[in-house]
């Protein structure tokens, strides 16, 4: 009897709260209660450049030459080969290509429009270049059309993914 006693002692001691040492003070630390979004809001021309790029994404002939990705994330090719800045002239030249390339499907009008609408989401696009064979590239005449391209964090939202 004195055994149980003590076990229930025991339990009702260790399943009180414990007392509060008056002599330390602690401090409450006050959150932020308001979510702050820290990607600006796209603008229509933005929002049409990626509105292009998914329709380019679902239209071309065979599956995966294009697509997004979450922005900064691994890709396949990495580590890559070499990394290029291209203005948004210059990549509108590759898509023009790549378009007519991949996307014979479209009419030759939806080919040019989807390509001129696809490149208006920033001024330069930085891409990383992964060739697919071990062949010294030459970049004089700017990145070849081969490989898989990365082009990361385009306005913060996706990686957009160019496979040759």
């Amino acid at each position: 009897m004195k055994t149980i006693l003590i076990l229930l002692s025991a339990i009702l001691f260790s399943c009180s709260e414990p007392q509060e040492d008056k002599s330390q003070k602690q401090e409450k630390i006050n959150l932020p209660t308001t979510y702050v979004d820290s990607i600006p809001e796209l603008t229509p021309v933005q929002q049409e450049a990626f509105d292009a790029l998914n329709t380019l994404q679902t239209n071309t002939d065979e599956k995966n030459h294009l697509y997004s990705t979450f922005a900064n994330i691994n890709q396949p090719c990495y580590p890559a080969d070499t990394s290029i800045v291209i203005t948004q002239a210059q990549f509108l030249t590759y898509m023009k290509q790549f378009v007519s390339k991949y996307c014979q499907n479209l009419s030759k009008d939806m080919q040019d429009e989807l390509a001129k609408s696809s490149v208006l989401a920033q001024e330069e696009y930085t891409v990383l270049y992964c060739n697919n064979d071990s062949a010294n590239q030459n970049f004089k005449n700017g990145l070849p059309m081969s490989g898989t391209w990365v082009m990361p964090n385009v306005l913060g939202r996706r990686d957009v993914i160019i496979v040759w």
